[in-house]
């Protein structure tokens, strides 16, 4: 590895200090924060510090209420908002481009390691799906190949709290440190991507041990999801026409999937600036055209760019799926405007809503709801 790549640690100690000094001062007026297992805290690296993940805030709370400099791994597969993007480039970050074995962020991390060194994680990769989502197993190869223990921080009470906190209603947090877990070793003739996989699982269930019973998620409040599409066709006239086999949408349950995930849909509209507006709102009418722009701009994206971005999410074989669903989209799109026809796209989402006690049928889309 060029020795230009390599990162020493501790750097930036200015502003992280300036960081950390203003964390520490005014976060505890912001949020009602209690710290426990602080005597789990070892004095020194190397060590990997991993958390759960549903929020902006873990990553704060991890860099300033930890008493060492914490070099964490962020994304850098997709752009970040403005404002994320300037305390991320401005404290300092190791970028992985997410989706496949970025080897160089592994040797930087490795190298902080080395240089008894903390790396901060979150194994489970991202915060579209959080708590149903598989760990990844970045944190196994890292420990293994630094012989590296790693520490799981629980934090409880992130899910909506700076939103609560910059209306003045002191949202409750708990930090929790657990207990040490050894690096990752692997006996002689173990399967090495088993036991990666089954490493990375103990390390997020030792985290989520650490939340409190009734720490709410993006999905705590349901069970049960499904999901159905409809598709109506309209001539000039207002009749309804047969679609060609050829074009009927065969990845349909995967593409209404996909068309109800907000978190992703605000990937394209927020952070890729994509034109979305057809497909955020199938509600409402758009012309054929209208959803060829749309969805040709996130197979552009993909084809192109970004080849990992649904395969990471959701694991390869719905990933392909979701991929799929957009290309038949397109093309009834492209058929439709060619013959002036309107085109309905009715995706529908199905749900037990633990909260109401009944099934929910959920038609119109839902919007973002901040990770903040």
């Amino acid at each position: 590895m060029p020795e230009a790549q390599l990162l020493k640690y501790p750097r930036k100690r200015i502003i992280r200090g300036i960081y950390r000094f203003l964390g520490k001062t005014i976060l505890p007026l912001a949020f009602r924060i209690k710290v426990e297992g602080q005597d789990n805290f070892p004095a020194e690296g190397p060590l990997i510090v991993v958390g759960n993940h549903i929020a902006v805030m873990e990553a704060v709370f991890m860099a300033i209420f930890t008493p060492w400099q914490v070099e964490t791994l962020g994304a850098a597969d997709i752009p970040h908002e403005k404002i994320t993007a300037f305390f991320a480039n401005s404290f300092g970050h190791i970028p992985v481009n997410r989706g496949h074995m970025d080897r160089q962020a592994l040797r930087q991390a490795i190298n902080i390691l080395n240089q008894k060194g903390i790396i901060g994680m979150f194994p489970e990769g991202g915060i579209w799906e959080p708590g149903a989502m598989r760990a990844q197993t970045g944190v196994s190869w890292i420990s293994y190949r630094a012989n590296a223990p790693v520490l799981p921080i629980g934090f409880g009470g992130t899910l909506g709290a700076l939103s609560n906190a910059i209306k003045l209603k002191r949202p409750r947090i708990s930090i929790h440190v657990g207990e040490l877990i050894p690096p990752a070793h692997i006996s002689p003739g173990k399967n090495r991507k088993t036991y990666f996989q089954n490493y990375a699982s103990k390390v997020m269930d030792a985290v989520n041990a650490l939340l409190p019973p009734d720490n709410p998620t993006h999905t705590s409040g349901f069970t049960n999801e499904s999901f159905e599409l409809k598709v109506t066709i309209y001539d000039q006239k207002g009749e309804i026409q047969a679609c060609p086999t050829s074009l009927l949408i065969q990845h349909d349950l995967a593409l209404a999937k996909v068309l109800h995930r907000p978190t992703i849909l605000k990937i394209f509209r927020k952070n890729l600036q994509l034109p979305m507006k057809a497909i955020q709102n199938l509600d409402k009418e758009h012309p054929p055209r209208t959803i060829v722009e749309s969805v040709q701009s996130i197979l552009d994206y993909i084809d192109k760019e970004n080849p990992f971005l649904l395969t990471y999410r959701f694991g390869p074989k719905e990933g392909e799926a979701m991929v799929a669903g957009f290309r038949e989209m397109l093309a009834m799109a492209q058929w439709a405007d060619l013959n002036a026809y309107r085109l309905e796209i009715e995706p529908i989402r199905r749900f037990y809503s633990i909260e109401l006690e009944k099934e929910v049928i959920q038609k119109k889309q839902g919007r973002f709801e901040g990770w903040m």
